[in-house]
């Protein structure tokens, strides 16, 4: 596959594509080791777009894909892109949200973003049609704030299994700082063997 190179887009100054590169790469590096070397297997890069959605929705159509709404796309703060196995992050987007934050919680608000992003491209590569058929199912398991985050945000439904896992690895990751690799025991135990047979998730598998 041709690699997609990282540069910045809009007139918007490389260094500024660099140093969200960069804070989004450190998320990836802090990964469970086994998960960087999957994602490395698949190919998986990173890219800033500043003139969103138009860039995104350029790619689709240069693919022959059928392009996502635009409206559905605008507030979106990263998306995967399949066929080039690459993350598309909204550098505007991210640049707003993030303004005035300490560093620290800067690289918090963007490694939510990434690991989430990294969940999606996991499952997408590693799920079975067979899984996402229980995407629906699995949905209504989760937490209320968690299913109504996701409820809301107008998926399909063969696209609901695989953002129930990136939703569930990014709290994983979040937690292992502060309380090991253990699943919270508010997960329900469908969505985590469901989770456990797409992601190979260290010390409890």
């Amino acid at each position: 596959m041709e690699r997609m190179p990282h540069r910045h887009r809009g007139g918007e100054p490389p260094d500024r594509s660099s140093d969200l590169l960069l804070e989004i790469r450190r998320a990836r590096r802090a990964l469970p080791a086994e998960h960087r070397e999957l994602l490395d297997e698949l190919g998986v890069q990173e890219a800033v777009m500043w003139k969103w959605p138009d860039d995104v929705i350029a790619l689709y159509r240069t693919l022959g894909r059928r392009t996502p709404a635009a409206a559905r796309l605008v507030c979106a703060a990263a998306v995967w892109l399949d066929d080039l196995r690459t993350v598309a992050f909204n550098g505007p987007y991210l640049t707003a949200t993030t303004l005035g934050l300490d560093e620290a919680s800067r690289q918090l608000a963007l490694g939510y973003v990434a690991v989430h992003e990294y969940g999606h491209a996991l499952s997408l590569r590693r799920a079975t049609a067979e899984h996402r058929e229980d995407g629906r199912r699995l949905l209504g398991l989760l937490p209320p704030a968690m299913r109504d985050h996701i409820g809301r945000s107008g998926y399909r439904t063969t696209e609901l299994f695989d953002e129930v896992v990136a939703t569930v690895y990014e709290l994983m990751v979040r937690r292992v700082r502060e309380h090991g690799y253990g699943p919270p025991e508010f997960l329900h135990p469908d969505v985590l063997a469901a989770f456990l047979e797409v992601i190979p998730w260290p010390k409890i598998r």
